[in-house]
């Protein structure tokens, strides 16, 4: 069978195919070991047409596994062509290495892709797909993003989403940490800043979904897709212009 019918028809249904996937895409926090195999969640989120905010980053996690030795190249498939900028990564532990498109290696990689809409970037849906060649066969992932209204504001303010509702330790008091670490809180500052646009009712849904100030972490990485869900609200919209 064809690996692009093959990729499609599994995600279409949710079957687990007998041969493994060799292109997949996962959110920013879904924690990925080094032979490219999910450890956290559980049932990681699907990403097939994610909706993103304009004039910021969105982020994802860019999985291919090819055979050891094997090479592969990777291209970004994008219809309107250039509606979105994307920038690339390579994995190296929790360290990121930047790469240009199209992308050549071997065996299996791990990279995060930054997707960024500009501010006066339309609101529709922009064919995004990863396509990788490995032995002559095409496998493409069939991703759709959704562009919506939430603009980040240009400056951002000097906190978390969840210290911006809940006060303590800025965002410049936290140790710079891994690359990774850093991207993920750059996204978590363009949260605070779409927050600071919100009614106070939205501020206590925001909170409710974080868990309350004083929750501990939860066990699923992925919990915090949860809050950012609301920012693509209709309810939501209503004030992001």
């Amino acid at each position: 069978m064809n690996w692009r019918i093959l990729l499609a028809a599994c995600l279409a249904i949710g079957a687990t195919p007998v041969v493994a996937q060799p292109l997949r895409v996962f959110s920013e926090f879904a924690r990925i070991d080094a032979m490219g195999n999910v450890t956290a969640p559980e049932m990681p989120r699907e990403i097939l047409s994610p909706a993103i905010v304009r004039n910021g980053y969105t982020s994802f996690q860019v999985v291919i596994q090819a055979p050891s030795m094997t090479r592969f190249l990777l291209h970004m498939g994008q219809n309107p062509e250039n509606a979105v900028q994307v920038t690339l990564y390579r994995r190296v532990g929790a360290q990121l290495e930047h790469v240009e498109l199209p992308y050549e290696s071997s065996g299996t990689e791990v990279l995060w892709m930054d997707v960024f809409a500009e501010r006066s970037a339309s609101v529709r849906r922009v064919k995004l797909e990863p396509q990788v060649n490995i032995n002559g066969d095409w496998i493409i992932y069939p991703m759709e993003v959704r562009v919506r209204d939430p603009q980040v504001p240009d400056v951002l303010p000097p906190a978390t989403l969840r210290t911006l509702l809940c006060g303590g330790v800025s965002a410049a008091g936290i140790p710079a940490g891994t690359a990774v670490a850093q991207m993920h809180l750059r996204n978590e500052r363009q949260d605070a800043g779409l927050a600071t646009q919100a009614t106070p009712a939205d501020r206590d849904e925001l909170k409710k979904r974080l868990g309350g100030c004083n929750a501990r972490a939860p066990a699923d990485p992925e919990a915090y897709l949860k809050v950012r869900d609301l920012f693509f609200t209709p309810l939501w919209m209503r004030i992001a212009h």
